[in-house]
């Protein structure tokens, strides 16, 4: 489910399971990183226990140089001993975020692969109700909000099932009564920890909503900064962008102020139970107390149970810090798992039987495509055989697009099957053996060079000359200072159209697919233009089987099929 900004809160009151099954998500990526985090959380513990040995050793030294009067040299052996301790310290202290930083990184790599993949798996039909800027924060910002909680949190949560309870066992037989003060307040920090979190969890939600929209509705205007140039609406959309960025802001300073607010519920609590034990140690000192302990209390034992009480509180307040990293990926793995969860279409083999003519390369059987309650093609029937030329025309709205969609396994049929080659249409066979050019070809930041190979990135730079020679690349590029090395801007700046529809043209020459399938590759062309880029077509792909999907008389005539659909039925 993929929720707005005002049903985003009101969603997670009414089910509260959404939030466990996140939750759950998260516990499963741990298991993939088991070895990091266990490492980690054993070099934390590792640094407890040299923590605990420290005190003591210090507690020693001091007791023996002010009260005992030993000499340093007789205490040689436990100042090096303190020398080691620092220095084990040390490496710990370094390995303990590097570990945690290597199970993070994988849970990234690994979560932006599955979303990769997915995408691919969705196709572009699926991916199209996204915006282009939600999804690129979802993949990157989201994703990132992954890494603490793996690398921080839940190393820091097994650290704080371990060393609390070592350190009272070790007070404990030292002074029992600083042992209960920490037996009571640590349970507290753990407590008002969860309480603040639980806000801090709805707020990182709000938050990463408000980061995807704002990111779409950005990346979206800025596309469009031209269009609204013209109609004189760029300085509202500017007033709209500075109130969306205000509103994230806002969600931002939410988050913020319920750190800051815990960290200080925390840091009182821990702060008071320090004082206590100061408190009581320094009275039974002065011999001002003589309850528990207090009253035959030496320095020793007193300064190692004041070592050890702001160290006794540093893993839960730390776990207290690092549980905001917890609500974040929470917040984030709701909107990751939104995408993941949904499911790529399959076609049922069981419904429908295999083509009815072995020699079709590709036959529809009684295809239907519905989207909620309206319905876009009905009962499509018919058959293409190898090397026939087809053009499929319809008026805007008849339904080509979902057709051709249909054909290429972007969307799967409602009803009906699809077969290529005797065998149920996919994603992967169809990436095989067609080669598509949209009506507006997908050209990317690079050379042309580049944009030409990204149908076969293995070809050899003479395939790729031979099929820019052959689309009719060569004939503008001959002009350009660099040829095919020439650089051009995302989405093709600098190119007219008819420049860019030769470029997607031979990209689709390159692939030397069975099948060429082609959308409108005439719109917006002058007729200049348009018959030397028909000529280009014919020339190119004369031995393929060609489909065209098109309303121009000029396409229709030179081809020699025709396929008409009219309100998605199949009517000639």
């Amino acid at each position: 489910m993929r929720l707005t900004e005002l049903d985003n809160q009101a969603f997670f009151d009414k089910n509260k399971a959404r939030e466990k099954v996140c939750a759950g998500w998260l516990k499963t990526l741990a298991k993939t990183v088991r070895t990091p985090l266990m490492l980690a959380a054993s070099v934390g513990v590792l640094n407890g226990w040299l923590v605990i040995t420290q005190a003591a050793l210090l507690a020693y030294l001091l007791q023996a140089i002010i009260i005992d009067k030993v000499s340093i040299n007789t205490l040689s052996p436990y100042l090096a001993a303190l020398v080691a301790v620092f220095i084990a310290r040390s490496v710990c202290i370094y390995s303990y975020p590097v570990l945690g930083f290597e199970a993070g990184a994988t849970i990234r790599t690994s979560v932006r692969q599955q979303l990769l993949d997915h995408f691919l798996a969705l196709g572009p039909s699926a991916l199209k109700h996204y915006q282009s800027g939600e999804l690129a924060a979802l993949t990157l910002e989201q994703v990132d909000a992954l890494e603490f909680y793996f690398s921080r949190y839940l190393p820091q949560q097994m650290i704080v099932g371990i060393l609390p309870l070592s350190m009272i066992a070790v007070v404990m037989p030292v002074n029992w009564v600083v042992g209960v003060i920490f037996l009571i307040t640590g349970p507290l920090v753990i407590v008002f920890m969860a309480l603040i979190g639980m806000g801090a969890a709805s707020a990182s939600r709000n938050q990463f909503l408000a980061l995807s929209r704002m990111s779409g509705y950005f990346l979206d205007r800025l596309q469009g900064l031209s269009t609204l140039k013209l109609f004189g609406q760029a300085t509202a959309e500017l007033h709209s962008i500075n109130e969306k960025a205000d509103g994230f802001r806002e969600k931002t300073m939410t988050v913020l102020r319920i750190a800051f607010l815990s960290s200080a519920v925390l840091e009182f609590f821990s702060a008071v139970a320090v004082a206590l034990v100061a408190v009581y140690v320094g009275l039974g000192l002065l011999g001002q107390i003589h309850f528990g302990p207090a009253e035959h209390i030496t320095l020793k034992e007193a300064l190692f149970v004041l070592l050890l009480a702001p160290e006794f509180f540093m893993p839960l307040r730390q776990l207290a810090i690092n549980y905001h990293d917890r609500a974040a990926a929470l917040g984030a793995s709701e909107a990751i798992l939104a995408v993941l969860e949904q499911v790529p279409g399959v076609q049922n083999s069981n419904e429908v039987s295999s083509g009815e003519s072995p020699n079709a390369l590709i036959a529809f059987q009684q295809v239907s495509k519905s989207y909620a309650q309206r319905t876009v093609l009905t009962a499509i029937n018919f058959e293409i055989h190898p090397g026939e030329k087809v053009a499929l025309i319809g008026e805007s709205g008849a339904g080509k697009t979902t057709l051709l969609n249909v054909l290429l396994g972007f969307e799967q049929p409602t009803t009906g099957a699809v077969f290529l080659k005797g065998a149920l249409v996919n994603k992967t066979d169809s990436t095989q053996a067609m080669a598509w050019v949209g009506q507006s070809a997908a050209i990317f930041h690079g050379s042309i060079k580049e944009n030409i190979a990204l149908a076969k990135p293995e070809a050899s730079g003479q395939r790729i000359n031979e099929a820019a020679v052959a689309a009719g690349v060569t004939e503008f590029t001959a002009a350009l200072p660099s040829g095919l090395d020439t650089q051009i801007g995302e989405r093709g700046y600098g190119l007219s159209g008819g420049q860019i529809q030769r470029i997607a043209l031979a990209r689709a020459f390159l692939k030397n697919a069975d099948i060429v399938v082609l959308d409108e590759p005439t719109a917006n062309l002058d007729s200049e233009n348009k018959t030397r880029l028909l000529a280009v077509i014919e020339h190119l792909f004369k031995d393929k089987t060609l489909i065209i999907a098109t309303h121009d008389p000029i396409v229709i005539n030179r081809l020699t099929r025709q396929l008409v659909l009219k309100q998605g039925r199949l009517v000639g």
